[in-house]
Order: C-alpha cells, then structure tokens, then sequence
C-alpha cells in the first residue's frame, strides 16, 4: 500500500464505512450504488462529484472482503493486483471508445477506488447477466432499462472500434468482451472495459497466434475471464489473437438478443463448455430470427470455429448495419470535442436535418449533453443553435422546462455573435411558445432591450421583427425609455426604407403602452417624416392604419377633436373598363364614373383600368371612440391618381393633416393595393 494511503487510514476517524476510508473520498462526494461490472460483478459502482469542479462522476470501488473467502492469502492478493492493472491499463491507453478515467487507482487497507465518467451501469446489469447467481440489488431505472434499436446499433459499432483501436493501435488482445466489461455511460454510449486479462500481440504480425490461459477450475473464477464468452480456441489450444476478441464480439451479440444469455452456456465447467460448442451451430440458427436483417450474416461469420475465416474489427465495422446517417452523426458527437470550431460548425448545420430519424430519447440524453459545452463557446454557439432550436420546437413544455431550459438560460445574457443574436431573434417566436412568463420577464426581455441597444444592423432589424413575439409581456415603463427611443433612433438614423417601415412597425405593436403624450411629441413627427410615396413605407402604415390597427388611435389624441363613437367603413372600389364598349358588368353607380385612362398615374396601376375610391357614409360603433371622418363627404369620390400624388406632392403640414391622409391611406390606398 502506498505510504500516503496508510497515513490517510490512519488518520480516518473510526465507525466510517469502507467507502469512506478510501482516499479517493477526498476528492469524491461519493452517492448511493448504481450498478456493477467486472468480473464477476466485483467493482461497485456509485454516483459521485469531484468536489473541486463540481462535476458529475461515478466511482468504482472493489472491497477487499469479497477475496477473503478465498482463502489463500496469495490469491485474494492476485485478485487485487488484476483490478489495479487493469485501471492502469485505461490511463495509459484513452481512446473516446473506451471508459474515461477521470481519477487513478486509490487504496486502503480494505478496498480498491478510482473514478471515472459519469456512468449508468454495465451492460451486465441491463441484460441481467450473473443475476441467478451474483444478486445485485441494483436500482430498479437499471433493470427495467429496454434499449431501442439504434441504441444496440450505435453501441455494437462503438465496441467495434474500441476493438479496432486495442488490436491495432495498441497492439492488444482484450480477452474478456462479454456484458461485464461493458460501461454504459450516462450519454447512453457503450464504452469498452475491463482490461484485467490483455495480453499482448505477436511482434511478428498483429493476427498471429499467442500462449494464453485457458479457463481452469484450479483458480478462482474472478481472476479468469468469462467462460460463457471465450473463444474455442483458447480452451482447445491455449492461444489467441485478435480474431479471438472477435468470436467473443459474436457471441455478446447473441446475448443482447438472447435475453442476456451466451449460446454457451458453461457453468463453469471446462468439459460443459466443450458440450455446449457442439451445439453452437443449432443454437445460432434458432436465434437467427431475432437477430436483424442485416446482422444475421455477419454473426454467423464472427462465429465461425476457424479464427482465420472471421472478420477484423475494422473490416466488421463497414457492414451494412452499420451504415446509418443517425448512427455516424451519434458517433460523431462523442468525439466532437476533439475537431475545431469549423468542423463543429459544419456538423451542428448537418445535425438538424437528421434528428428526425434520431428518437426523441436520444436528444436528451445523448445530443443535448454534447450541446451543451458547446453554447458557452461563442464561434460555435450560432451552429449549435440550429438543432438546439429544433429540439425545442418539436419538446413539450415539461421536457423544454426540465431538460432544455436549464442549459439554455445562460445564452440569453452571454456576449453572442451577430449570427447567434440574430438567429435567436428569428426564432423567438418557437422559444416563447414553450417559457413562461416569469421565465420571458428574467431571460427573454433582458436579451430583447441589449438587442435594441445594439448598434449592428442586423440586430437592431431582427429585433424589431421579434417584438411582436413580447409585446405583451413588455412593461410601459421599458416601452417609453427603451423600445420607443430605439425605434426612433432607428428611424431616424437610416435612410433605407426597410429599416424605417421596422421601426414603424414595431411602435404600432406597442403603441397601447404609450402615453397620449408620446404619441403626439414622439409618434406623430415620425410619421410626418415617413416617405409615404415609397411603397415599402406605405404599406406598413397602411396596415397599420386599419380599423383594427392601434396606430388608429393616434387621431383620438389630436387637440381639439371631438371624441365621437363613429368609425369608418372602408370604400368600394369601383373598377371602370378603359372605353365605353366594355362588356364589363357594373352596378347602379357604376354609371357615374368618369371614363379615363390611367397610363401613368403609378407604378401601381393596371394601363386599362382606372381605380376610384367612393368614400361610404360612416356607420357608427361603440367600440373604437375614434374621431368621425368624411360623414358631410359621402358623395366624394377620391381618385387613385390624385391620392398617389397628394401622398408624394409634399410632406404633411400638421398634425391633423398627418391625421387626414393616414385615414384616406387606411380607408382607400389598403384596397388599392389588396385588389392587385
């Protein structure tokens, strides 16, 4: 034992549990127990936090007492010395393949301790592997766990390449790949274990044959690997070699669609094992059914008596099983911390498009961890949010609430990029769906007034388009000081049409929250100014100067109006043919039109047909309060020519002018437009 560990032990108060004395528990707020693995089920695992980091871990730990019932003194220490080689064989070799340590190998006088990636449990403890024989108390979320399909695929080729990776990278043979040595990380990924029994490969060539141990009843079983998953060649002949892990490979496939149980069933036993691979062949093809389509051949090659007529890893890991978008793109996100910000970027664009085909399990419990590193990375966080925004759209409200917005929250505050804000804005109309109001007051608004704040143009126009995702949750205080001088500024400030008939929309949707003296030191001087002969300007102010339009009631706040119930009903328009000869079915009035061709009055205007407007008698409500127009004027007809110029002739003299001709825009120019 390492000297600082017997001073730790020493100094350990006593009646603490064995958990406790280890050392590792001062690096590790250590949980309840969540699963098993090794062989036979020896390591413990709990659910942990490395307090330094506050970061989520599990540990592994394997008391001693287990290897007193052996006996011989040397054996339970041979049984020792396996478990620390074998974590010190995942710190030498790391690979995204195989289980990540995040802690060395740690001892006391009764146990053995190291830690590692957050993990759910082994492969063992889902497929029930042991349970006759080693019960385990697990968690209830651990034995009832089903996986779907592509978790199987994606897993399988996860293996595959961990093979791949110990074969030919590190020039070992794995010797034990059955359901023990298998980790499941809290990601769902399969991750490769259990390197007590490595042996290394010919110097030679890398396929050749090498001595090994055979299984034998003469030592204990925890110390040898699985019989139940051992090749025929190591129990025929004492050798083994890549093409040995391969059988092992087939037959935990088996397993997984075998309800957990080896074609070889052992026991054990070096002769029942004999007896049982005599029978592999029938066994296999009864189980075929099970198996998938495009699995079924590649398993029945992997199992082939002869090691030489098996494929290597990496030839295994090519067959059509495999080859599926959904699974390269899961695949892909476990080593995505390894690329730079512009192969990230390229393949958060990508993933969108194939999250469809990924199960909604998947997302929370596999893609969103893998987004989340990335939201606190500012050249990376625009392409995340492309599938992160679709995740959203496609949660309910519990799943956004309890899954999603914890980890999204920050990125409403964080600095952002112009792409990230914009794309945000765009989008906000998904995320309101899904916040609540108190969420939207904390997070959401803070966002939408820096957005206003800002001075890139781009911001400043997708903030003016998102406003009507918050207007309703806009407070009248942030209304006058915030949005209303940014629009303005906004208006003000740029010439361009587009973003001026923004600001103009964006005060029409809070023009509600605005007080009678805003609207007439602040609104009115802003429409004065609007170019009303620009299609662009017009038509927004038209819009907004429906009957149903809040930017109506600007006229009610006029000095030295009377404030009537009367609204107005917009015009018929009467269409007039160019020559008398027209066929064109008219009504009663139609008779009274005057008959001239509009060649060139505007760009609007069909050559052939004059449109005029007949301003109707107004009918009266109660609803609107607002000033009645044209009731002395109903007989008045108002051409499109002479609108359209009196709109460009000149700007607008006073407010009650301003008033006038945003009421004739409302009542006649809208229909102008809408008949087109």
């Amino acid at each position: 034992m390492p000297r600082d560990s017997q001073i730790f032990s020493k100094l350990k108060p006593t009646g603490l549990s064995s958990v406790e004395l280890n050392p590792i528990s001062q690096q590790f707020d250590i949980g309840k127990q969540v699963g098993s693995a090794g062989p036979e089920l020896i390591w413990k695992i709990y659910d942990a936090v490395k307090k330094s980091e506050k970061k989520e871990a599990s540990v592994f730990i394997f008391d001693k007492r287990v290897a007193d019932k052996l006996h011989k003194p040397k054996r339970k220490e041979t049984i020792t010395e396996i478990l620390r080689f074998s974590v010190r064989q995942l710190d030498r070799f790391k690979h995204p393949k195989l289980l990540t340590l995040y802690h060395p190998i740690e001892e006391s006088s009764d146990t053995l301790a190291f830690a590692t990636e957050p993990v759910f449990g082994s492969l063992a403890n889902v497929l029930g592997c042991l349970e006759d024989r080693i019960p385990q108390n697990l968690p209830i979320t651990i034995r009832e766990y089903s996986f779907l399909p592509i978790e199987i695929r994606y897993g399988l080729l996860q293996l595959t390449e961990g093979l791949s990776f110990l074969h030919y990278s590190c020039k070992l043979i794995h010797r034990n790949v059955c359901p023990q040595s298998i980790i499941i990380n809290k990601r769902g990924t399969w991750k490769l274990a259990g390197l007590e029994f490595t042996e290394k490969c010919d110097e030679t060539g890398t396929t050749n044959a090498v001595p090994c141990q055979p299984f034998t009843s003469k030592l204990p079983k925890m110390g040898q690997p699985d019989l139940d998953f051992t090749a025929p060649e190591i129990q025929n002949s004492s050798t083994c070699s890549p093409y040995s892990d391969m059988f092992s490979l087939g037959l935990l496939i088996c397993a997984i669609f075998n309800n957990g149980r080896s074609l070889i069933e052992a026991n054990l036993s070096s002769s029942n094992y004999s007896k049982q691979l005599d029978l592999l062949e029938q066994n296999l093809h009864e189980l075929l059914d099970r198996v998938p389509h495009h699995l079924q051949e590649p398993l029945q090659i992997l199992l082939n008596l002869n090691p030489r007529k098996r494929p290597n890893a990496q030839n295994f890991s090519m067959i059509k099983y495999f080859n599926d978008p959904s699974i390269h793109a899961l695949q892909y996100l476990d080593v995505i911390q390894m690329k730079d910000s512009t192969h990230k970027s390229h393949f958060y664009h990508s993933l969108k498009g194939v999250l469809p085909n990924i199960p909604r399990k998947l997302w929370y419990q596999h893609v969103l961890p893998s987004l989340q590193s990335e939201l606190q990375s500012p050249e990376v966080l625009a392409a995340a949010l492309q599938p992160l925004l679709f995740i959203i759209e496609e949660s309910t409200a519990d799943e956004y609430q309890t899954l999603i917005l914890p980890m999204f929250r920050s990125i409403f505050g964080m600095p952002k990029s112009v792409q990230a804000t914009v794309t945000l804005l765009e989008n906000l109309d998904t995320i309101m769906k899904k916040t609540s109001k108190t969420d939207i007051k904390a997070d959401v608004l803070p966002m939408m007034y820096a957005a206003f704040d800002s001075a890139t143009p781009q911001i400043q126009l997708a903030a003016h388009h998102a406003l009507a995702q918050v207007a309703d949750y806009l407070e009248e205080n942030a209304v006058r000081k915030m949005v209303l001088p940014r629009a303005k500024q906004v208006f003000d400030n740029h010439s361009g049409t587009k973003m001026q008939a923004n600001a103009l929309i964006c005060i029409e949707k809070v023009l509600d929250k605005l007080e009678k003296t805003d609207i007439l030191d602040e609104v009115l001087p802003m429409l004065n100014k609007a170019k009303l002969q620009d299609p662009a300007i017009l038509m927004p102010v038209v819009t907004s100067s429906s009957p149903d339009s809040n930017l109506l009631r600007v006229q009610a706040a006029l000095p030295g109006r009377r404030h009537s119930d009367n609204t107005i009903q917009p015009p018929r328009i009467l269409v007039a043919p160019s020559s008398p000869e027209s066929g064109l079915s008219r009504g009663s009035s139609a008779g009274s039109l005057q008959m001239r061709r509009h060649s060139s009055a505007s760009p609007y205007e069909n050559h052939d047909i004059k449109y005029q407007f007949v301003a109707p008698k107004p009918i009266l409500t109660t609803n609107l309060g607002v000033n009645s127009l044209g009731s002395r004027r109903s007989s008045r007809r108002y051409s499109a020519t002479a609108l359209y110029n009196s709109i460009g002739g000149g700007g607008l003299s006073s407010a009650g002018s301003s008033t006038s001709l945003l009421k004739q825009i409302g009542t006649g120019v809208q229909q102008l437009f809408s008949s087109k």
